[in-house]
């Protein structure tokens, strides 16, 4: 039974300047993130995942929805907001930081442009975040200016990223850092380019707000990288899942901590400072964290087994103890993998865990 529907946009969803161009470019599926279309296919999975990790691709991530914070007290209120330190923060500098409810449970994992102490752009990944900043900062009277911003993402990834943007913006750009950005004067818009970006194939994302000035740059990225055989993409689940990248929504919601995930690295819990969720979080450390994320590789071999892609229940003697997420063929291990949080001591009896039809795996600890 196929899973594939149509989707009607409307102002509850919507396209981008971009979506005229993935339709050319011959789109086969979007996902809804953000309230916005986001292509997740082009030709198949395995064609785009060869292309991606060998050539370079143009992505349209506008569903990475963008909040702006300003103010003389935004730096606390980031502060207060998230589980990360930012005592040492930098202007134009990057962070992938986690953020918690009052329990302890993800809310988002977004990545905080830093463009200076008093002004942060949040770009966030699937779920709503800006209701939430809104209460925080007028309830405890930060008082910053709050917004969502029209912010249009495009993302270059690829092994031929660096020559590709070389070509559009100049050889400085091979000096970026990871998760270091410039600004960059493009038809008379300044635009950020970052070293950041959804895949671990290396890239860029360029976040742009004028639409004619967004296609104009698409267009000429198009243009300038036919000899690096750019083609339209997007995000690939099987190049993302093969290079433990978590999504916020699959892996991961507001039940499981940071901790379960694999990103306690990304809190501060010995700090002096408060954030919302620490105290939650340091009565869990107390007793220890119980759950941890793994890889998961499926032990049939053939790429035919009918396998479902999400959310596939594990059992030990018949009791469900966690749900495996993200399940796709890969081409690098010739098996299926996928994700799993579960409890720490499965890895003490491994043997007891098995899938549908009695179909067991092999466990991977995610460092």
């Amino acid at each position: 039974m196929s899973n594939d529907f149509l989707i009607s946009t409307s102002n509850r969803i919507k396209s981008t300047p971009f979506t005229s161009r993935n339709q050319a470019a011959g789109v086969n599926k979007y996902s809804v993130y953000n309230n916005t279309l986001l292509p997740t296919m082009f030709r198949s999975l395995k064609e785009d995942y060869f292309h991606l990790t060998k050539n370079v691709q143009l992505w349209d991530v506008c569903a990475q929805k963008v909040i702006e914070v300003k103010g003389y007290k935004s730096l606390s209120l980031i502060q207060y907001l998230f589980c990360r330190d930012f005592s040492n923060i930098s202007s134009s500098k990057a962070y992938y930081a986690p953020i918690v409810n009052f329990e302890g449970g993800l809310l988002n994992d977004p990545v905080i442009f830093c463009i200076s102490s008093n002004h942060f752009l949040i770009s966030i990944s699937d779920s709503d975040l800006f209701n939430w900043i809104s209460a925080i900062n007028n309830s405890k009277e930060f008082f910053s200016d709050v917004r969502e911003t029209d912010i249009l993402t495009m993302a270059i990834q690829g092994p031929k990223s660096e020559e590709l943007s070389q070509k559009i913006f100049g050889k400085e750009i091979k000096s970026l850092k990871y998760f270091n950005f410039i600004k960059y004067l493009f038809n008379k818009e300044e635009i950020i380019i970052s070293k950041t970006g959804y895949s671990k194939q290396t890239g860029y994302e360029i976040m742009i707000t004028n639409p004619n000035n967004a296609i104009m740059l698409w267009d000429q990225i198009m243009e300038k990288g036919a000899e690096f055989n750019v083609k339209v993409g997007c995000p690939n689940m099987i190049e993302r899942v093969e290079n433990n990248l978590l999504s916020y929504g699959n892996e991961m919601t507001n039940k499981n901590t940071p901790y379960d995930c694999g990103l306690g690295n990304f809190c501060n819990l010995d700090k002096d400072y408060d954030f919302i969720g620490k105290s939650a979080l340091s009565k869990q450390k107390q007793v220890g964290f119980k759950r941890d994320i793994y890889k998961i590789h499926f032990n049939f071999e053939s790429e035919d087994k009918p396998v479902f892609f999400n959310n596939l229940s594990v059992y030990r003697e018949n009791l469900e103890i966690g749900k495996a997420t993200s399940i796709v063929w890969s081409p690098k291990y010739s098996k299926y993998v996928g994700f799993l949080i579960a409890s720490k001591s499965i890895k003490n009896n491994l043997s007891d865990y098995y899938i549908f039809d009695k179909v067991r795996f092999d466990l991977i600890e995610i460092s």
